[in-house]
């Protein structure tokens, strides 16, 4: 009976420790939005315009893979504005482009679905490597212990909190790579924040994480060189346009 009471009492942190590998976690995501009015515009239609955008989204994780995309039960609404003053009409529509992404964590491959300039595409290939650096700084979200990490992509600094209490190398997007589950994001000083809604840690549905199919197959290479290339073509239109409404909002 002793013998039986002690192998219980063995298997109950193991098992607290696997149930740490699992679960949803409900981020909210906003990000900032850089519009660029003509002079002319009245100043009380410029008040008129959200400084910035949120939808809700889900990371449903286990120690193999993870999937982040649109939380079911968020309303994540496109915005829309309707204006007009002295014969000047003003439409402006704002969406969030779709954008799904699965990644193995076991082999460090990822699958993102996305949606860009009302073309869906599928990028298949390895998940982006980020250059992290511990800060040594800790805070609590959401009563997890958390540690600071940051880095820098191109022009972005990036700044993630993650808690080794989930043992899970990933996080919101395709942000990874750091020894626990990433529950808050900053870039660029608030210009994108994400943060948890609510964690759950739970068993998982077989079929909760499977990799999205939506899009045409493309490289990460390829789709990136396109990225670039659009968005030079845009600035280049919008900087010579000598009017209209300048807005990047960028996933």
């Amino acid at each position: 009976m002793k013998f039986t009471f002690l192998f219980l009492a063995f298997l109950i942190p193991m098992f607290s420790i696997a149930q740490n590998n699992e679960g949803e976690v409900v981020y909210t995501e906003t990000i900032k939005l850089n519009i660029e009015l003509p002079e002319e515009m009245a100043e009380e239609m410029k008040g008129m315009i959200p400084s910035s955008q949120t939808v809700t989204k889900s990371l449903v994780f286990n120690n193999k893979a993870t999937l982040y995309k649109d939380w079911e039960a968020g309303e994540n609404e496109d915005l829309e504005l309707n204006h007009e003053s002295e014969g000047m009409e003003f439409k402006m529509v704002m969406t969030r482009p779709e954008n799904t992404v699965y990644s193995n964590l076991e082999d460090g491959t990822s699958v993102n679905s996305r949606e860009f300039f009302g073309r869906m595409f599928l990028i298949d290939g390895n998940a982006k490597k980020f250059q992290w650096k511990l800060t040594g700084e800790q805070k609590k979200v959401k009563d997890y212990t958390c540690q600071k990490a940051i880095c820098q992509v191109d022009e972005n600094n990036i700044e993630a909190w993650f808690t080794p209490q989930i043992p899970v190398s990933s996080g919101p997007g395709e942000y990874c790579g750091l020894p626990g589950l990433i529950l808050e994001l900053n870039v660029n000083e608030d210009e994108r924040t994400i943060t948890p809604l609510k964690i759950e840690l739970k068993e998982l549905d077989k079929e909760s994480i499977v990799k999205p199919k939506k899009g045409k197959k493309i490289s990460r290479e390829d789709f990136d060189k396109m990225e670039k290339e659009k968005m030079k073509e845009m600035e280049k239109e919008m900087g010579g346009s000598g009017g209209g409404v300048k807005m990047i909002i960028r996933n």
